[in-house]
């Protein structure tokens, strides 16, 4: 038979809160005013200057890819939940882990652009609802001149994005021109040449 030994428990300290008027509070909450005043605009120095400089109300300011990321990442806490929920079927649960993994890969896309000023995502927006128009910044060219141009992306030169209806002989650029190419070569230890 084993006896029940009774333990003593040392009373619990309880932290009293000071008892003040409600002038002193009003001066309290003063000299808060005074010292948030003093204190210096905080520094972002991982984050790129280029964003930096863009005001609140611009899309890709720093204040709303802060927000993004922010949703983003309860998105991510929502769907770990569900791939993790004993009441879902294999496919709720797979579904829910892909889009964590899409979710927490835009993430990492936001964040390189804070860093570095280069949206490198394809969609953007809260919710990855608006299409991204890539711009080019170095032309490339055929041997002839004649500007390579792709469907879909912004040329500063025409300052226009390419589409498949535009006339290339409005930008300096004949309608039946197909680059040239005659032959196939590969640089290997020995050279191959095939024809085309």
């Amino acid at each position: 038979m084993t006896k029940k030994v009774k333990v003593e428990r040392k009373p619990m300290k309880v932290k009293r809160t000071r008892k003040i008027t409600e002038e002193q509070r009003e001066a309290l909450r003063e000299r808060m005013k005074l010292m948030r005043a003093k204190r210096a605009p905080s520094e972002y120095k991982n984050v790129s200057k280029m964003v930096m400089s863009l005001p609140d109300d611009d899309t890709y300011s720093f204040k709303n890819i802060k927000a993004w990321i922010k949703h983003n990442k309860e998105m991510v806490a929502a769907l770990n939940g569900q791939a993790r929920s004993r009441s879902a079927t294999d496919k709720e649960r797979r579904t829910s882990e892909i889009s964590s993994a899409s979710k927490k890969a835009y993430i990492r896309y936001m964040e390189y652009y804070l860093k570095t000023g280069d949206w490198i995502s394809m969609f953007s927006g809260q919710d990855e609802e608006h299409k991204v128009v890539p711009r080019c910044v170095a032309m490339a060219y055929y041997a002839d001149g004649t500007p390579k141009r792709s469907v879909g992306v912004f040329y500063p030169d025409i300052n226009a994005v390419w589409t498949k209806n535009m006339n290339e002989t409005k930008y300096g650029t004949s309608q039946e021109y197909v680059p040239k190419i005659k032959k196939t070569v590969a640089m290997t230890d020995k050279q191959f040449i095939g024809e085309v």
